[in-house]
């Protein structure tokens, strides 16, 4: 992927980012950035190939970080009640 596209430094600040509660504003601000690329006619082949690529990644990466932010429940043993 060329790094020189304008919407790579959001999506490279929603790959790199640690605290899930900011994660998924990050990942909302590379989707807007790519969609406002692509909603610019002048797209080559190569940087639609890597538009397509950087949004599979982000879905990936949104639906891990919810999985990984949703608070987890411990079933209380009998022992305990």
């Amino acid at each position: 992927m060329n790094a020189n596209y304008i919407w790579m430094p959001f999506y490279e600040a929603a790959v790199l980012e640690t605290d899930l509660t900011v994660l998924p504003s990050r990942i909302e601000a590379a989707q807007y950035a790519i969609g406002q690329r692509v909603i610019k006619l002048a797209l080559d082949d190569e940087e639609r190939r890597a538009i397509v690529k950087t949004l599979n990644a982000l879905a990936i990466l949104k639906r891990e970080g919810s999985k990984n932010s949703a608070p987890t429940h411990r079933a209380q043993s009998s022992s305990t009640r």
